[in-house]
């Protein structure tokens, strides 16, 4: 199976790539969702603890939809202010290990904002049947493990959220399914990317 890449390089010093990457996530997510699609995924070539890094790819077996996205007039416009690098429709050297880039969505659960939230909404289901709400909180230690986070504006309603984003390594097989973010998740979708970290 033949996959294809292009890569897109943030290039001002000492910029924003949470922002910048989430903005492509954003892009992605619109163009993935007006064509029912599900077969780009993201790839971060420059991950590593402390950072995502500059460089954001776009992976997938079919070449002319990533052509496409590449057309995106925000691409086009980064590029031609000379904010990014658009690299060319290249094809996935076969010698790439594949990783998973994986959208968790269990993390967020772990913040007291979305805590309060779902009880917010639970309190709200409760009184909706005429129960009384009475939550009884139990206390569960999760081994989370590394991730960074992204915010994404979603264009439904225009409201920011965070994508809590860890990459797998040790993937054997190969999988081409993402979610409409263009990220694996811990169940439905379990698509892998050539890490890509080599070529740059």
């Amino acid at each position: 199976m033949k996959r294809y890449y292009f890569t897109i390089t943030y290039l001002p010093k000492n910029c924003d790539v949470i922002l910048l990457a989430g903005r492509c996530i954003g892009i992605l997510h619109g163009f993935m969702s007006s064509r029912e699609i599900s077969n780009i995924g993201v790839c971060f070539p420059k991950w590593n603890d402390q950072t995502i890094g500059e460089q954001i790819s776009f992976v997938s077996t079919d070449r002319k939809q990533l052509t496409n996205l590449s057309q995106q007039s925000y691409f086009e416009m980064m590029a031609h202010d000379k904010l990014f690098y658009s690299s060319k429709i290249l094809e996935v050297p076969t010698n790439q290990r594949d990783v998973m880039f994986v959208r968790n969505q269990s993390i967020a659960k772990a913040f007291v904002g979305e805590k309060q939230r779902r009880l917010k909404r639970a309190k709200k289901r409760a009184e909706a049947r005429g129960e009384i709400y009475n939550p009884e909180y139990k206390f569960e230690a999760k081994d989370i493990g590394h991730f960074h986070s992204i915010p994404v504006s979603s264009k439904g309603n225009g409201e920011s959220f965070i994508l809590h984003i860890q990459k797998i390594e040790n993937t054997n097989e190969v999988g081409n399914q993402f979610n409409n973010y263009g990220f694996a998740t811990n169940q439905a979708f379990q698509g892998t990317v050539p890490s890509l970290n080599n070529l740059f």
